[in-house]
């Protein structure tokens, strides 16, 4: 619906004429819309507040015949989600997006803030504080999915988030602001909480909060009502209030609607199929519109509940249902309901306000320049990653506690097993099946990290695009953080499995063990993150059947595929970190200058009796590589082959997240 005539042939106004004229123009064509423009004015000063003196710049956004489409999946034609829409939302109000789902609410709170999917296409014009442009006055942004980092106690993700939000400004500053947002949403009670244990309506709390301490005097919240008790709603919309009486611009999507929800609504836009069907104040104006549609405004209802009952097609269901023989209700549909509804904005005083209000608000804002921008602080904000990621691992059981606990339990089981290993033939092969063992099992627990590292990736791409984390300072701390405890494991592993099976215990062979669980546990750890990343919209089950499948092909590439060295094995072999640690763990058991016993002549695996001779640790691992396929010149290759998967693996999975930040969003 088109909102503003483009071709006058009554020789009023034109679109490029001076707001003031056209202002004045349109009061002479109707006398009535003077007086409509000073009754608006006036029911607005009921709801604005003084500013303090001091106060921030106040920020105004306007959008002009906007025009959104999206390509519909496995189709050649484009559906249209807005259609020339026009509007605008002043400082010190709430505006409410009303309309029916499918009404494209979440399409104009999207392009608001510059957040539109890359498949979506946007003409017409959005303008904040007279500029064209989101690097000067960008949106706060809230979405209903937004989600909490886990295991952190709410003042612990507040004062992080803040320190994240606002790293120039001292510990005490922050803090002051989380207690004062915590104050004003109620989260109080909750502040020594963990944020995984909270309620549904307090999490939607929490992350509002975390806007609202970062708000720039210009907040749009999208689905923030949606899925919550009436409760957590109205603390919500309180705080927002309180912040709108201080200057801040706040544009809330709202789905569903009551009279003490719509109480803190000071403007409405209501919305269906993609059009304008009502701007204005969300009371007396509303009901004056209403009733002059021929669709007054019930007793006890409020006129934004009645509008979305009139334009939502479900009420129109229940009303034929509910009313039975009455044919008042079932001879008016919801589409011709919106139909009369639109024809009553257009033709109304009301819509021609908007549109020279629009300019006004374009023309006071144009002289303005945009705040200096903050500075980026890059070391400041990987420190308070680092912090926040530390205190995630100390209290998640399942990242890192877990797996050292295992570590820990299966070098016991099988350093008891093998305890107290000979010298032999068959010692040694007993000291290869330990290796294969401790070499295969460790990095395959990283699997119960993989939910963790699934939820902190969405965690990580809504904190890039509110600017607060960058990828190389997500990266950084997923390798940092992980560092103690992957070293931690190698080393109690040693501890218990070299003295009790009678390894290679020099200092060199303690060294080289430790180093080389270390690093299969590193390139573990970064295959298990990249592949959270890749299969991000699959569920756990299956995220974590594709990864376990992954690790299972290569651990068969150490015994398995370890004798055919020829094709489809050659590949797994090579890329296969697993027989890479394998083969460096067996050469360096047989650095140590021991001599073993050899097996006679006739041997055959399993049935074997002791020669009368010995071989060296080197005619031993030549005798390895002819029957066991391990071949490797020096065992410090496995460590050059592990180092550069650990960096393929950690590259691809900052590969990943890049593609999903910037082009699938």
């Amino acid at each position: 619906m088109a909102q503003r005539p483009h071709n006058r042939s009554d020789g009023g106004p034109s679109e490029n004429s001076h707001p003031s004229s056209r202002l004045q123009s349109y009061m002479d064509e109707d006398p009535d819309f003077g007086s409509s423009i000073s009754s608006s004015t006036s029911q607005a000063s009921e709801h604005v507040v003084d500013m303090p003196e001091e106060a921030p710049p106040e920020v105004t956004i306007v959008w002009k015949h906007l025009t959104v489409t999206t390509r519909v999946r496995w189709a050649q034609k484009r559906k249209t989600l807005l259609k020339n829409v026009s509007g605008y939302a002043e400082p010190r109000n709430i505006l409410a997006l009303v309309g029916p789902p499918g009404s494209g609410k979440s399409a104009l709170v999207a392009a608001m803030s510059g957040r539109l999917y890359k498949p979506a296409k946007m003409t017409g014009q959005i303008i904040i504080s007279g500029r064209e442009t989101y690097e000067a006055f960008r949106p706060t942004w809230f979405s209903a999915n937004d989600v909490l980092t886990s295991h952190l106690t709410v003042h612990q993700y507040l004062l992080y988030k803040g320190c994240l939000q606002a790293p120039w400004a001292s510990h005490e500053e922050v803090e002051d602001l989380v207690v004062k947002t915590s104050q004003r949403l109620g989260l109080s009670p909750y502040m020594q909480q963990l944020t995984h244990h909270l309620p549904a309506g307090t999490q939607r709390r929490v992350a509002v909060a975390c806007k609202f301490m970062n708000c720039g005097q210009l907040l749009v919240l999208h689905d923030a009502l949606f899925g919550v008790n009436e409760g957590d709603g109205l603390a919500v919309l309180k705080a927002l209030s309180d912040m709108c009486r201080e200057g801040c611009t706040a544009v809330v999507e709202v789905q569903q609607a009551s009279t003490d929800i719509c109480s803190f609504f000071n403007q409405a836009y209501v919305l269906s199929a993609g059009e304008v069907v009502y701007h204005g104040g969300a009371n007396e104006q509303t009901m004056a519109m209403l009733g002059g549609s021929g669709m007054p405004c019930p007793p006890l209802y409020h006129p934004i509940e009645q509008y979305m009952r009139l334009i939502d097609p479900s009420f129109e269901v229940y009303l034929q249902s509910a009313q039975g023989d009455d044919q008042s209700w079932n001879a008016k549909f919801s589409s011709m309901m919106v139909k009369v509804l639109q024809d009553s904005y257009v033709s109304s005083p009301l819509c021609k306000q908007n549109l020279v209000r629009s300019d006004v608000l374009v023309e006071q804002a144009a002289p303005r320049k945009p705040p200096p921008k903050a500075p980026r602080k890059f070391m400041t904000r990987t420190g308070v990653t680092i912090r926040r990621s530390f205190s995630q691992a100390i209290r998640c059981f399942s990242l890192y506690q877990s797996r050292l606990v295992l570590g820990v339990l299966i070098a016991l089981i099988y350093g008891g097993t093998y305890s107290n290993l000979p010298y032999t033939f068959q010692g040694l092969q007993e000291r290869l099946s330990l290796l294969f063992i401790v070499s295969a099992i460790l990095p395959i627990l990283t699997l119960g990290a993989l939910p963790i590292f699934a939820h902190n990736d969405k965690v990580f791409i809504q904190e890039h695009k509110a600017c607060e984390v960058s990828l190389v300072t997500h990266s950084i701390t997923c390798f940092i953080t992980s560092l103690p405890f992957l070293l931690l494991m190698p080393c109690l592993v040693a501890i218990v499995v070299i003295p009790l099976c009678g390894l290679n215990s020099s200092g060199a062979g303690w060294g080289y063990l430790i180093l080389n669980l270390f690093l299969v546990l590193a390139v573990a750890d970064a295959m298990v993150g990249a592949l959270a990343a890749m299969f991000t919209m699959c569920s756990n089950n299956w995220r974590t059947a594709v990864t376990g499948a992954i690790c299972i092909v290569q651990i068969l590439a150490m015994g398995f595929f370890a004798g055919d060295q020829r094709g489809l094995n050659l590949v797994v072999g090579a890329v296969s970190f697993n027989a890479y640690s394998y083969k460096g763990l067996v050469r360096n058991e047989l650095q140590g200058g021991r001599t073993w016993g050899c097996p006679q002549q006739n041997y055959m695996p399993g049935t074997y009796t002791q020669a009368a001779c010995s071989l060296s640790d080197g005619q031993a691992y030549d005798g390895l590589n002819d029957n066991f396929g391990v071949v490797l010149s020096s065992r410090w290759h496995a460590i050059y082959a592990l180092v550069a998967m650990l960096v393929v693996w950690r590259c691809l999975h900052a590969a990943v997240l890049y593609v999903r930040v910037k082009l699938v969003w």
